[in-house]
């Protein structure tokens, strides 16, 4: 179990897929971003199926869509496996993937399958149109019907004083109401509860319908309406309000004048609320006819693209099958059909030009006849783990007989075709001939022996010269030391002793590299301690009385063109703190530090916090040796050189490697 495992999530087996595009950049990307881009749409696609089933969850089928996403997932996932297998080879988790793909792909279209009935006997558009046609007209007539009933009450307006709506009588001279009981009843009052003034009629209509009413007798009066007739809410005894329909009729005099006014009221309350639901079902009547449309609309769009797509997979294995066969036959390596017992059933011209055989002679033949001896039982062992189904597929490095006995290593990757029972059908495999490689690869491997025992002589060759260097300049330094024993005059004495260190620090960073694991540059920050330490001993500086603080980067590492002259700026600046800047025994600090920036520019500091320096220093001007070499090696390497000196001294160069 563990070897099938580490069989399972190898990557040694197999090469990556990049190769299969020779690492060219162009296919490489082409391939990573059409793969990435096609994860991530379907990717986001399921999101918006589970985000529309959540707030539909009156959609009928709701569960297909989660089918449909989980599909979609999975068929998304296949391709971010693509994007994977071009560096790490994990073909087999890459196939398993594309298995419970095909087997998420199969289930979902068989569940589709007894939905289409289904889905076939929703309401058509064409059919919930003439349902809210036939629900349009029987309004159109009921409001055709109230309009005429409206007109008839003018007629029989007297004969409604013995039914049951509420009558009135406006005198407009007196401003008088008479309320008949009924109207008093309707509204839940007693007879003498309601005074016959209009205020109190109007101040019973609802406040929002009160301008609606007002401008209907308005218009009523100046014979603009044939007569009056409004709907509007009128405040009842126990504080609710009632929906009545008023009608009336006005009656003018000779002059024009309206002397009087008749009419009844009707509580339509009831019928208000009828209208009102019947307005919110056709609302919701609506807004259902809208969701069916749109999923049949949906549904349509789905077959749709499924015939589509069906059409379009039908193509897309036509067409490859006809590149299959032009590929099989013009392919720029060997592919062939082999029987389960190793006869060779087909093969394309390439693999012929390997073996050297015709097409003929090689379908009489095994793979085995031609297989070296030593290779064959690996091969074999791989044949029967693939026909236990341990392995899908194989590749190894072989070498074939060829027709005239000379030997021919191929890459052999084998793949079994299956029954759609399970039972084995054929091998396919496909055969690079790789022996200028396996040449070249020995060449190489010579090649490499040879350049590491160059590289080593080099590396000991260079050793043995920066250790001749470093001796030869100690000698030097020696032979000062010497000579200033037959000096008298102190000035020249000092010359000949700043020589000597100058020479002593040069000498000294020949040995950091002789020391280095890398001949080609030191790490700064341990020569400046090995350097700073020689100096305090040469001026013999007490350690209680001078302090030295150093802060270098780590990471500072110097050539030697840029360490020499680096070492001497810094001697000269610690020299000239250490000479100048502490006078008298004074007390004070000398600090050193080096850092580097991501631009690979270097900031050398070198201070002290002694007297100073005057206020019209200008160490251009100086006559001094020291101040001069300072000068002249800063512009060696093309550094910056920023002096301070009102408290103590501070000088900062900069330049970049």
């Amino acid at each position: 179990m563990m070897e099938f495992l580490n069989n399972f999530f190898s990557t040694s087996q197999f090469i990556p897929h990049g190769h299969c595009y020779l690492w060219k950049p162009g296919l490489v990307w082409l391939h990573l971003v059409s793969d990435v881009l096609t994860g991530l749409a379907y990717y986001s696609i399921p999101v918006m199926l589970v985000y529309f089933v959540r707030k539909r969850r009156d959609v009928p089928f709701g569960w297909m869509f989660l089918m449909f996403g989980i599909f979609i997932v999975a068929c998304g996932t296949t391709h971010l496996m693509d994007v994977w297998t071009l560096w790490y080879p994990t073909y087999w988790l890459s196939g398993l993937i594309k298995a419970i793909t095909a087997f998420i792909s199969v289930l979902t279209a068989i569940e589709l399958l007894p939905l289409i009935p289904q889905a076939l006997a929703l309401p058509s558009p064409v059919q919930l149109e003439a349902t809210n046609y036939q629900l349009a007209r029987e309004i159109t007539e009921r409001i055709r019907t109230e309009e005429v009933l409206k007109e008839s009450e003018q007629r029989w307006q007297l004969a409604l004083r013995g039914n049951n709506d509420g009558i009135w009588d406006w005198n407009v001279k007196t401003n008088e109401v008479f309320f008949s009981p009924r109207w008093k009843e309707m509204l839940g009052y007693e007879n003498e509860e309601i005074s016959n003034h209009l205020d109190e009629r109007v101040t019973r209509v609802h406040p929002d319908d009160l301008d609606l009413v007002t401008q209907a007798v308005q218009d009523h009066f100046a014979q603009k309406t044939p007569f009056y007739a409004t709907e509007y809410r009128v405040l009842c005894k126990n504080g609710t309000y009632k929906w009545i329909l008023d009608r009336g009729q006005a009656l003018w005099d000779k002059d024009g004048n309206v002397v009087r006014m008749t009419g009844t009221q009707k509580d339509i309350t009831e019928r208000k609320q009828a209208e009102e639901t019947l307005s919110n079902l056709l609302e919701e009547l609506e807004i259902k006819v809208e969701e069916r449309t749109t999923e049949l609309t949906i549904i349509n769009q789905s077959l749709q693209a499924e015939i589509t797509e069906r059409q379009r997979i039908e193509q897309a294995l036509r067409e490859s099958e006809q590149r299959f066969r032009a590929t099989f036959h013009q392919a720029a390596v060997g592919i062939a059909h082999v029987a389960i017992d190793g006869r060779w059933l087909l093969v394309n011209q390439k693999l012929c030009n390997i073996l050297g055989y015709t097409s003929e002679e090689l379908q009489l033949l095994t793979f085995q006849d031609i297989t070296h001896p030593d290779d064959l039982d690996a091969d074999l062992k791989y044949v029967d783990q693939i026909l236990a189904d341990n392995i899908q597929t194989y590749a190894i490095e072989k070498r074939y007989f060829r027709k005239d006995s000379s030997i021919v290593w191929v890459n052999l990757t084998v793949s079994l075709m299956r029954e759609p029972s399970g039972e084995p059908k054929y091998f396919i495999s496909v055969v690079e001939d790789i022996s200028e490689r396996q040449a070249a690869l020995r060449d190489r491997q010579q090649w490499e022996e040879q350049i590491q025992a160059s590289l080593l002589e080099k590396e000991v060759l260079l050793k043995e010269i920066y250790h001749r260097v470093k001796n030869n300049l100690q000698v030097i330094s020696s032979l000062l030391s010497l000579q200033s024993a037959y000096i008298k005059h102190p000035d020249d004495l000092v010359i000949f002793k700043q020589s000597q260190q100058r020479i002593a620090s040069m000498a000294l960073v020949h040995e950091k590299l002789y020391q280095s694991q890398d001949l080609a540059k030191i790490n700064f920050g341990e020569y400046i301690q090995d350097l700073v330490a020689s100096l305090f001993s040469a001026y013999e500086v007490n350690g209680d009385a001078i302090a030295l603080r150093v802060n270098i980067d780590e990471q500072v590492f110097l050539g030697l063109d840029t360490a020499i002259p680096c070492s001497l700026i810094i001697h000269e600046l610690v020299s000239n703190s250490l000479k100048y800047a502490f006078p008298a025994g004074r007390n004070g600090t000398i600090y050193i530090g080096m850092s580097e920036n991501t631009e690979h520019e270097i900031t050398l500091i070198v201070s002290d916090d002694g007297i100073g320096l005057p206020s019209n220093f200008n160490f251009k001007n100086m006559a001094s040796l020291g101040w001069q070499l300072v000068d002249a090696l800063a512009n060696q390497i093309a550094g910056n050189i920023d002096i301070q000196g009102a408290n103590g001294v501070e000088c900062q160069v900069k330049f970049t490697i």
